[in-house]
């Protein structure tokens, strides 16, 4: 038998060669799984991500990030930034399409090279024009004041389409949201819940699909804040969720 033929059938240089394959292919299913996370346009996490991640947030009972910004565990909340490209409908059909995705990257260049400050903070393309920031353990000041720097940030870009130069602007609503809030509204769903003789997968079910419902009437409150403020002052603002409240302004006026 040859030395080849030898070392193949070598029991612990089997086992070696196989452990090498799966790690290998471990690898290649964390590189796939980290593809399946990201919009393909911008580099940024997509709205899978996104959604995902805020609901680690409010299950998890311990966040170093949270508890590195707020003392008080009673009052932890996520900022969220829900920034919105002006003009982007016209830009892509005065310009073109790859002038609108040169607007979206710059938009995305600006909010990477803001969150590389901060690694515990989350940006997501979330929508054709659309992204989102979350920032554990932010309040809607904290949230704000973030915002302000990120809108700084965007007037300084400019697209070039030809011979022009398209200056860039967006619009921002901000918010927070207090994740004992959503705990508590979860538990006393699931005590209804659990009443009912439902079996705990549906029981589950159900709680995810609660939190999910509860994520989308948030952002829902943030986009309305930002709309309202558009249409009361034009583009190129930042709109608080506690500002437009307290104005009490309405859906439909915002819409």
């Amino acid at each position: 038998m040859i030395e080849g033929q030898e070392q193949s059938l070598n029991p612990e240089i089997r086992i070696a060669e196989l452990e090498a394959r799966v790690r290998e292919l471990e690898q290649k299913n964390a590189e796939l799984t980290q593809l399946s996370y990201r919009d393909s346009l911008t580099g940024l996490y997509n709205r899978r991500f996104f959604d995902e991640n805020l609901g680690k947030m409010v299950d998890e009972h311990e966040s170093p990030a949270l508890d590195e910004r707020r003392a008080n565990d009673n009052n932890r909340e996520v900022g969220v930034i829900v920034v919105d490209a002006d003009q982007f409908k016209h830009i892509n059909d005065t310009y073109g399409h790859a002038a609108g995705d040169e607007v979206l990257k710059s938009v995305s260049r600006a909010l990477d090279t803001l969150n590389k400050r901060e690694a515990t903070d989350i940006v997501a393309r979330t929508g054709g024009d659309e992204f989102v920031v979350l920032l554990p353990g932010m309040n809607e000041e904290m949230a704000a004041e973030r915002a302000k720097n990120l809108w700084s940030i965007i007037r300084e870009f400019k697209v070039r389409a030809g011979e022009d130069l398209i200056p860039i602007t967006i619009s921002l609503g901000v918010g927070s949201l207090k994740l004992i809030g959503i705990k508590n509204a979860l538990y006393a769903e699931e005590i209804q819940l659990k009443g009912s003789d439902l079996p705990p997968d549906e029981i589950n079910t159900k709680l995810e699909e609660k939190k999910k419902e509860i994520f989308a009437e948030f952002l829902d409150q943030v986009d309305e804040a930002m709309y309202a403020v558009k249409k009361e002052k034009g583009s190129d603002q930042i709109a608080r969720v506690s500002e437009i409240q307290n104005k009490k302004i309405s859906p439909d006026e915002a819409a």
